[in-house]
């Protein structure tokens, strides 16, 4: 399954042959980030927490990989999964404590997002672009994200998914949300989170501006059917 919405660039499930180069295209995309900085995340650090989830990702249709043309290099990556799909063990047991406050945010997004939803989220019902999507600096300003959430849409749809949900940690990621057709469900301003007691994210807003809050978002799948 080909996608070539952008002449530059081609879209491609995600395989497991492609595990490596995709697990690098978000080491280099994240391990510089506001976030990495104030919790000292190195690459090994991004590489074991990324690698948990597109092995997994590769076995299942539902991710995606951007491919340059001209380089034949991967340039980005969004990893899809049911909502309801727990995470691997390691997450839980193997992954350095320098990730805990960034566990502990995103648990208490996700149970806040859990809290608007009226009845009990099934398998099937949500498809959830996880926080790995990205694009290398590189190939940044040429629509690669957009194509590849525009994309995971249509995924969702074949796979009978009615909502799709993402986080954003970013003021470009909540516009591009918007932009796509997201509505904001849930978000905790970094400012404002504590872990054991401290404000452990209160100086990413300073340390680059566009770090505001974290935010999960939801759009509905409309059916082809109907």
């Amino acid at each position: 399954m080909n996608h070539q919405h952008l002449s530059k660039i081609t879209y491609k499930m995600l395989t497991p042959n492609m595990v490596p180069k995709v697990v690098d295209s978000i080491t280099k995309s994240f391990a510089t980030d506001p976030f990495s900085i104030a919790l000292n995340l190195n690459k090994k650090n991004w590489t074991e927490m990324a690698t948990l989830f597109v092995d997994r990702a590769s076995k299942k249709d539902l991710s995606l990989v951007a491919i340059d043309n001209e380089t034949d290099q991967i340039v980005g990556c969004i990893i899809n999964e049911d909502w309801k799909t727990r995470e691997p063990e390691e997450f839980h047991t193997s992954l350095d404590k320098k990730w805990e406050p960034v566990k502990s945010m995103f648990s208490n997004l996700h149970h806040k997002y859990k809290k608007e939803h009226p009845n009990t989220i099934r398998f099937g019902e949500i498809i959830h672009s996880l926080y790995f999507t990205c694009v290398v600096p590189s190939s940044r300003g040429q629509g690669v994200a957009y194509d590849m959430w525009y994309h995971s849409t249509d995924i969702g749809r074949a796979h009978n998914f009615q909502y799709m949900c993402a986080e954003t940690a970013t003021v470009s990621g909540q516009k591009l949300c918007e932009q796509i057709g997201f509505t904001p469900k849930s978000s905790i301003p970094y400012n404002k989170f504590e872990y054991q007691g401290e404000r452990i994210f209160q100086k990413l807003p300073q340390i680059d501006t566009n770090f505001e809050k974290l935010t999960i978002w939801e759009k509905k799948i409309v059916s082809n059917l109907y």
